[in-house]
């Protein structure tokens, strides 16, 4: 098996890995175009030429799957609960209740917890499934009984609005034991695993997503469980192939410019935050005019060109509030 330090030699630059990064800004493209698209629509989940259901059925689980591939147990093991808690809690919880915030300022009112949880949820899950990651690790240094523990813990939480930690969890341990036979996987397998999760993209229904099956164990159905094993295979599936493309890409020498759209992958954060307060500022500007677009293939058009206009506007406002450190740490998490 491979060890840490091994990956960090895989086209690396300035500590990251590129093609990770890079996967990252095209899940985040994709889930700042469906939440655009609904804006511009004025539906909740808008069909797209592009995007059946809004991409649901991989953003998520690709940003967990990149996530899990470069966890250091080592560096965690270093770091007391404590210091490794409030490391968390500033870099992703901090961020997530300060854009809650201004979110609420842009629509003029201040929704309920559980609205807050369901807008910001990502980064609430990621910090849940790392914290319990982190207590099983202070138990056992037993990497097998801290997947299996961790997954049954998050799975029997009985309060509804952390349900979807149970959905997140299994993708970050893909992404853990990814990374040790990544390096096995070629061409072949790649199209392979594409041609398999078209088959089930061509079954996919917004009915199985989290969104709208959340899975609770303690009320389960058969609708519910078969959801939760379709939407874990195809975000499985569709998460490593778009990981594994991304690493075959990044080792051709023609795909160089890729580089330059992996440069934006330590920024995610601010895309993912920040995006919800210009869509809700689109939101309210579309409501005060009456204007939506519900055209197929003009609406995918105009969701891809407002997304760009927004991930610029979301750039060189993470590169401006950068300059003063209390702003840096309260909008992005970093001290």
């Amino acid at each position: 098996m491979v060890e840490y330090n091994d990956i960090l030699n895989q086209v690396v630059r300035n500590g990251r890995l590129e093609y990770l990064d890079f996967c990252k800004v095209l899940a985040i493209f994709l889930v700042t175009v469906a939440h655009c698209a609904q804006q511009i629509s004025g539906n909740h989940f808008p069909v797209l030429m592009i995007s059946k259901d809004s991409f649901i059925s991989i953003n998520m689980a690709v940003f967990m799957i990149a996530s899990g591939y470069v966890i250091n147990f080592d560096k965690m093991r270093k770091m007391t609960t404590r210091e490794y808690l409030i490391s968390k809690a500033i870099r992703l919880l901090l961020p997530m209740i300060s854009w809650y915030l201004i979110l609420s300022l842009t629509m003029l009112r201040f929704p309920s917890f559980t609205f807050f949880w369901s807008i910001y949820w990502y980064l609430g899950a990621f910090f849940i499934c790392l914290s319990t990651i982190k207590l099983l690790l202070n138990l056992t240094s037993n990497v097998w009984v801290i997947c299996i523990a961790s997954i049954l813990v998050l799975t029997c939480i009985p309060s509804t609005f952390f349900e979807r930690c149970c959905y997140m969890i299994p993708f970050l341990w893909v992404g853990f034991f990814l990374r040790f036979f990544i390096n096995h996987i070629g061409k072949n397998s790649a199209i392979i695993l594409i041609l398999i999760y078209a088959i089930m993209y061509y079954f996919w229904d917004v009915q199985y997503s989290i969104y709208v099956c959340p899975f609770q164990i303690w009320n389960i159905n058969q609708h519910a469980v078969f959801a939760l094993i379709f939407r874990f295979a195809i975000g499985t599936i569709g998460g490593i192939f778009v990981i594994i493309t991304s690493k075959i890409l990044f080792e051709q020498y023609c795909f160089n410019w890729l580089r330059y759209i992996a440069r934006f992958g330590s920024y995610t954060l601010v895309f993912y935050t920040m995006s919800f307060v210009l869509n809700s500022i689109l939101a309210r500007v579309l409501w005060h005019v009456n204007v939506y677009v519900n055209i197929p293939g003009v609406l995918d058009l105009l969701a891809i060109i407002v997304t760009m206009l927004m991930m610029i506007v979301m750039y060189y406002f993470q590169i401006l509030v950068k300059k003063n450190r209390w702003i840096r740490l309260v909008l992005l998490g970093e001290v």
